[in-house]
């Protein structure tokens, strides 16, 4: 497998405050997606008030205010500008910068979920396997870890072109976008071009993104390596939005350590 080599466009670093406003025109609905997938976790035996939840990978939040109906919520990104907008959501108890391949918050959690394709952006397998053992590591008895991959690898259909406009911070937002497949990585070209109708200014910011693009079956080899015996792991083909969600629940007679 061919490993991303270093982007020199660090994603979100500059576009972190247009983030939502450009999900939300494409008619991203986080609480809608939290519904699709609490059924994998209403039967934990915990209630919102007991509930303790890691989202890993959390970006600006967005799933923040749904999953605070279910639980007390931690939220890491490695993000910096990302976490800016996650900590002025003022709803979840710790937000903190962290590497999802060196995750060491130093305590458990009930419910541990990885969404919108966080975990593609690891740099290889070995990192993959990596961040999903850190995050077996965080898991209590009787968790359950969710897991949605950027895309499965048997989905992706190129050329793959996108653009969206809308109105935002008082002026016209439009965010273009070029995916294409080398070997086993997803690269993303995306244009930011933002048009201050007061001013006349307009901001230009470029950004390569490099995500894993596997196979749903490799997917589910890497879990089983990384979580071993100590987990029931399957693949449910929609997941919050359509693109396949990876479920780890740990079996009774395991338990997490970190």
């Amino acid at each position: 497998m061919t490993s991303p080599v270093p982007n020199p466009h660090p994603p979100y670093q500059a576009t972190a405050a247009w983030y939502d406003a450009i999900y939300k025109a494409r008619g991203r609905d986080p609480h809608a997606e939290i519904a699709r997938i609490a059924r994998f976790w209403r039967e934990d035996g915990c209630d919102p008030g007991t509930r303790r939840i890691l989202d890993a990978g959390c970006g600006t939040g967005a799933h923040f205010e749904a999953l605070v109906q279910h639980g007390t919520i931690t939220g890491v990104d490695r993000s910096e500008a990302m976490l800016e907008v996650a900590r002025r959501r003022g709803l979840a108890r710790v937000v903190a910068r962290a590497e999802l391949e060196a995750l060491s918050l130093g305590h458990r959690f009930d419910l541990v979920v990885s969404l919108f394709g966080a975990f593609g952006y690891l740099s290889d397998r070995h990192a993959l396997r990596q961040g999903m053992a850190g995050l077996a590591r965080h898991l209590d008895e009787a968790g359950t870890i969710l897991i949605e991959p950027p895309l499965f690898a048997e989905h992706f259909k190129p050329p793959r072109r996108d653009r969206t406009v809308v109105t935002c911070e008082g002026g016209t937002l439009t965010r273009s976008s070029h995916a294409r497949r080398i070997e086993n990585v997803l690269e993303i070209t995306f244009e930011w071009v933002h048009h201050d109708q007061v001013t006349g200014v307009v901001r230009t910011v470029e950004e390569l993104h490099r995500m894993l693009l596997l196979p749903s079956s490799v997917w589910l080899e890497d879990a089983r390596e990384a979580l071993g015996d100590a987990f029931d792991i399957s693949i449910h083909a929609e997941g919050p939005i359509g693109r396949g969600l990876l479920v780890a629940v740990r079996k009774d007679d395991a338990r997490g350590s970190d």
